[in-house]
């Protein structure tokens, strides 16, 4: 039998230790910029640190700062902001000497 004194957490890994690392310095970050914006009445800088809160973070990021932006300033003015898709997958970009052949390669 388990008890719960017993039963451990798993250990996170290298990667995902970073991840939140990473992730709380970037929320930290745009927080601080994003209330610069909206007191300095910059809207389209603050739209542009909602949309990196989406893109670099995590939706509840964007969503965190766009909350922050409404209550700031109001509903009433219209907010646009741009998703990130979920699946994401960050790749490096070939040289484009090697795209060109990637691109050759695949047309008949």
């Amino acid at each position: 039998m388990i008890t719960a004194s017993t039963v451990r957490e798993p250990t996170k890994t290298l990667r995902e230790k970073s991840a939140d690392s990473f992730q709380a310095a970037l929320a930290a970050v745009l927080t601080a910029g994003l209330e610069d914006a909206l007191q300095a009445g910059d809207h389209p800088k603050a739209v542009a640190l909602i949309n990196r809160g989406f893109a670099e973070g995590n939706p509840q990021l964007g969503c965190d700062l766009l909350c922050r932006a409404i209550a700031v300033v109001g509903a009433a003015r219209t907010w646009t902001v741009q998703l990130a898709p979920l699946s994401r997958i960050h790749q490096r970009s070939a040289p484009p000497s090697e795209q060109a052949e990637e691109l050759s390669a695949r047309v008949p």
